[in-house]
């Protein structure tokens, strides 16, 4: 075994290149002599990016390769998000996941099928009726992905305004204390509404209810946990719908195969998911030990990043992985929810969401294409935005309005 390849030189490999292209800055990596690579994050930070898939799902359950934090200094009182759920490893992350599993079962979030369908299809209906130019993250992705989340966490409208204000907030880095507060304050006072009126089938009284009934998880632990839900289904879900999209109108072949067959939906679902994530990186985690990965040792204490996106485009699980097919086999054996013990708890609600804002799309949207600038992805290596997603449809008349 030797120690991983050094890899970037003195500049990041992570900047703004890789916001842009990810799977090919990631390639060179998998597919050269550094499929275990050190390198620096844009801070300076040193890490090692593991690119290859087998080694990227080997990591994932590997508890060696640990997601444990610690909380805020002592003396602060708790506020939403000092800890997330990622921010443990077993058994305390089994322990405090336990409240959530129930309230995200496939069958249960099945329910809420006709809730987004019904989202999607009103406001891409609407956007597509006033036949002009539409900036789809802000005009649709953004309220959709919030009002679904409503629906499922069953929010109250003050609290679901408040909640959408401290999340954009919170994703724009502005006014980051008040944020939190404003989280911190709405969770709580939705779970004293929950206490108040109890025996709903909504996610917070589902998790409120199984919280009561365990006596292992505290309620600073169930404070975060929600917060958690609430942020991590909002801004992944925009993004990949954003991402989706995009991926659709510049393959038009594969989206006028969606058109004609809208029976591919659900793998195409998958197919999306695989083809592009606004996280290409699984969250950081620390080696508590010398690690073998891909004939290279990664030393105990490193900073480690399981490179998702290079996972989904290895051509050792995926054949031909460049080239999107929404009819693929095997699509949904991708990494974009993770794998193990922290597999993304809201997976289906996200698939649920994507499936029904593509349904509405190809109906309402047939002759989409972009428009104004080309789109640019912000944000950073751990998180890639789409800022802008500028459409319109040809044939209508937002083509005569654009002129």
């Amino acid at each position: 075994m030797t120690r991983p390849a050094e890899g970037g030189g003195t500049a990041s490999p992570l900047g703004p290149e890789f916001l842009a292209r990810p799977a090919a800055v990631l390639a060179a990596y998998r597919e050269g002599a550094c499929p275990v690579a050190r390198v620096r994050t844009p801070a300076g930070r040193p890490v090692w990016l593991v690119t290859r898939e087998s080694d990227v799902r080997a990591g994932f359950t590997d508890p060696r390769l640990s997601l444990a934090t610690t909380g805020p200094a002592p003396g602060r009182p708790h506020r939403a998000l000092d800890r997330t759920l990622v921010s443990y490893d077993p058994p305390d992350h089994t322990r405090i996941r336990r409240l959530a599993a129930p309230a995200f079962t496939p069958g249960r979030i099945a329910v809420h099928r006709l809730t987004a369908e019904r989202l999607a299809d009103g406001l891409l209906g609407a956007l597509a009726a006033e036949g002009r130019p539409v900036e789809l993250m802000a005009e649709f992705a953004e309220p959709f992905a919030f009002a679904v989340l409503c629906e499922v966490f069953g929010f109250r409208p003050e609290a679901g305004r408040a909640l959408r204000r401290a999340a954009a907030d919170l994703l724009a880095h502005r006014e980051t204390e008040a944020a939190l507060d404003t989280l911190d304050r709405t969770v709580r006072a939705e779970l004293a509404d929950r206490r108040a009126r109890p025996g709903g089938a909504d996610v917070v009284s589902l998790v409120l209810r199984a919280w009561e009934t365990s006596g292992e998880v505290t309620e600073a632990e169930l404070v975060d946990l929600v917060a958690m839900l609430v942020l991590a289904g909002f801004d992944s879900t925009v993004q990949t719908i954003g991402l989706a999209v995009l991926a659709l109108l510049t393959h038009p072949e594969q989206y006028g195969r969606l058109k004609a067959e809208p029976g591919l939906t659900a793998n195409a679902v998958d197919e999306l998911l695989r083809w592009d994530t606004p996280g290409p990186f699984a969250t950081l985690r620390t080696a508590l030990a010398d690690v073998p990965v891909g004939g290279a040792v990664i030393p105990a204490g490193s900073g480690v990043l399981l490179a998702v996106t290079s996972a989904n485009r290895d051509q050792r699980a995926h054949p031909e992985p460049d080239r999107l097919d929404l009819a693929r086999p095997g699509a949904a054996r991708h990494l974009t929810f993770g794998a193990g013990p922290h597999y993304c708890p809201g997976a289906a609600l996200a698939r649920i969401e994507l499936a029904a804002a593509l349904r509405a799309f190809a109906t309402h949207w047939p002759h989409a294409r972009l428009t104004g600038p080309p789109p640019q992805h912000g944000g950073g290596h751990q998180h890639r935005r789409l800022t802008a997603l500028r459409l319109v449809q040809d044939g209508s008349a937002a083509r005569a309005r654009e002129r």
